[in-house]
């Protein structure tokens, strides 16, 4: 695929795969309930997926985070409730779906790449706080790490059956590039310090320390009240309408290098300085050609990705027990951290 990193396409992954993981993690999470010799109520199927069982007990756990992302369940009208249901069953029929195509595949998740995104994960946690999330009764780390391992597995499933088989050309990005072509141009922008005083006095005090030669970043760190007088009085780069229309007025009439009068505003007595002019101007195809290819070949994968799945769902035999789907009731969402189905964050979800 052309001009797409290896890091990209990993991403791209894993955003495809967003779709069915945190159903996943639910399921996941669910097993860590606790488990009887003896077949229950909640292990009764609520739906079969070419003859694999979606329980009672892991719809209830997937529904109770939709309800919980919904709201109150006794503030919503039945139907709404209605179609929460059928949308997170939905979501565990193709969980389900995907898990049997990538063992027909025989698609499998080695310790040593379950290691590698572990310690991935591990690095945006400082410290020991990686260690903490499982030291409590909330996440299991071997039940979390299992859960990991169907994430990677359902990437690598995504990855050969979809991702592998999209590409993109230079012309397809080019035919882009002239289809949006008003989207490829940068506005006009300056880079502006500023020096902010609370007084006339001290504003005209400023503008005779410059014109005796200092720099303007030393006075605005000595006596600028903004919270960018530490930077010199940097305040960025501006393209128009961004600050307030007095400031644009001054700050795009003055050449680069430039310092202005005193401009009076609400927040006190203003001098400005361009530090740096860029007219606006047309974006070049070649400046921004990998960009454009990297945002088709995403618009690629999730049409295909949903055109798979599709594909996948029509050939299934998908059996639903409506009945038991109708008697499944949710009470009021468990606050945050009190519900065994992970109010704890684990890490590496999302």
């Amino acid at each position: 695929m052309e001009g797409r990193s290896r890091e990209s396409q990993r991403g791209d992954r894993r955003r495809a795969a967003g779709v069915v993981l945190a159903g996943l993690a639910a399921v996941c999470l669910a097993a860590a309930i606790g488990c009887s010799s003896f077949r229950t109520p909640s292990e009764d199927a609520i739906a079969t997926v070419n003859g694999a069982e979606i329980t009672v007990k892991d719809f209830t756990v997937k529904l109770r985070n939709a309800l919980n992302l919904a709201g109150t369940p006794s503030a919503l009208q039945a139907h709404n409730i209605d179609a929460i249901k059928r949308e997170a069953l939905d979501e565990l029929i193709e969980e389900k779906l995907m898990l049997i195509r990538a063992e027909r595949l025989g698609l499998r998740v080695t310790d040593e790449e379950l290691k590698r995104r572990v310690e991935e994960i591990r690095k945006d946690y400082s410290g020991e706080n990686f260690a903490q999330v499982f030291g409590g009764e909330k996440v299991d780390y071997k039940i979390w790490s299992e859960e990991l391992r169907k994430r990677l597995l359902l990437e690598k499933l995504i990855d050969q059956e979809v991702n592998a088989k999209i590409t993109v050309t230079d012309e397809e990005a080019q035919e882009a590039y002239q289809a949006n072509r008003g989207k490829y141009y940068s506005e006009e922008s300056v880079h502006v310090a500023q020096i902010v005083v609370p007084t006339k006095e001290k504003a005209d005090a400023v503008l005779r320390r410059l014109q005796a030669g200092e720099e303007f970043a030393k006075i605005a760190q000595e006596v600028s009240t903004g919270p960018e007088a530490a930077k010199g009085g940097d305040l960025g780069v501006f393209t128009r309408g961004v600050m307030p229309e007095a400031f644009d007025r001054v700050v795009f009439s003055l050449p680069e290098g430039r310092t202005s009068k005193v401009v009076k505003s609400p927040y006190g007595f203003h001098v400005f300085k361009v530090l740096k002019r860029e007219p606006g101007r047309w974006i070049e195809f070649a400046e921004v050609k990998d960009k454009i290819k990297l945002d088709l070949i995403k618009a690629k994968e999730e049409k295909e990705f949903r055109r798979w799945l599709d594909q996948l769902k029509s050939e299934a035999k998908i059996r639903i027990d409506e009945e038991r789907l109708r008697q499944v009731k949710i009470d009021e969402p468990r606050p945050a951290g009190t519900g065994p189905e992970g109010a704890r964050q684990a890490p590496g979800k999302g």
